[in-house]
């Protein structure tokens, strides 16, 4: 098959990654303003430790400045990604695939880090820039969601529409190790999800087309797996292995009629997200060295 399962476990260890870090900052925030001895930093430095880095709540000191260092860096490094995509010698460094996984983790802990920096006190035109972030990190997220509806190869090479054909064939020539001819034809129903493309619709048209495609296929899905519980005396591990066969062939359907839209919806993306990064940066990059030069803020 020219699709290659790849499971959520990335996609969870960043998600948990990110928790951790908004509560751990939100943890810190409020001790060090309302209970300073039960701040890491106070705990710490009652032991010996981190003496250097004075306890106070503000962007530039204490542990702040050090997360507006190190969350803008993130930010830096991520923008390697669009390196990998065009400079040829990088081609052999991992695969695109890889590659997005960590920018995108890069470009959501990075903001998150910068959050916490600021204290919240925003001010003059570095609150362009942190607003700038924000909704360039919302546009990240959302530009990985329209990413992932066109169909990829292991390598993260795009697939034409001969080839999510034959992965598609290749799953149905698969349902006969689990069931019978008549059976799967009622799963193959049950699961059809794709529509036919709108091509008339505006571009936040067929985002919400997409979207509602998304949620219908994970509550067909769901009713899907109740019914083979009940119905078909499977082993569970062959039951989750159906059941992904079935989704994916849902969403390889689903993906190759929509296949022009997310082209459309991609080209859309690049025209607000790649301006609203390169404000981001500019500002961001003025207001450290303006903050150095003359000790002030922006």
């Amino acid at each position: 098959m020219a699709a290659a399962r790849t499971g959520p476990s990335l996609e969870w260890a960043m998600a948990l990654t990110v928790v951790l870090l908004v509560a751990a900052g939100a943890y810190e925030s409020y001790t060090e303003t309302r209970a300073p001895g039960y701040s890491v930093l106070g705990v710490l430095q009652a032991r010996g430790y981190l003496k250097a880095y004075q306890a106070a709540y503000e962007p530039g000191k204490g542990v702040w400045r050090a997360l507006g260092w190190t969350g803008s860096s993130m930010m830096v490094l991520m923008m390697l990604y669009s390196l990998r995509k065009r400079l040829s010698f990088m081609r052999s460094l991992g695969s695109m695939r890889l590659w997005l996984s960590a920018h995108m983790f890069l470009g959501i802990i990075g903001p998150v880090l910068v959050t916490f920096h600021t204290t919240f006190k925003l001010h003059g035109i570095i609150a362009t820039s942190f607003w700038c972030m924000i909704v360039t990190a919302i546009f990240g997220i959302l530009g990985r969601y329209i990413y992932v509806q066109i169909p990829r190869g292991i390598s993260g090479a795009e697939l034409g529409v001969k080839e999510i054909d034959a992965a598609i064939a290749d799953i149905e020539m698969e349902y006969g190790r689990y069931l019978g001819r008549e059976s799967r034809i009622g799963l193959l129903d049950g699961v059809s999800l794709a529509q036919g493309e709108d091509k008339d619709k505006s571009v936040l048209g067929a985002l919400l087309l997409m979207v509602r495609n998304d949620i219908s296929n994970i509550v067909s899905i769901r009713r899907l797996n109740k019914a083979l519980k009940s119905r078909f005396n499977l082993a569970s591990n062959e039951r989750r292995r159906l059941i992904w066969l079935l989704k994916t062939r849902a969403s390889l359907i689903r993906r190759k009629n929509l296949l022009s839209t997310s082209h459309r919806l991609l080209h859309y993306w690049h025209v607000f997200h790649i301006p609203l990064a390169g404000v981001m940066f500019l500002i961001m990059f003025l207001h450290v060295i303006v903050y150095y030069v003359f000790r002030t803020r922006i």
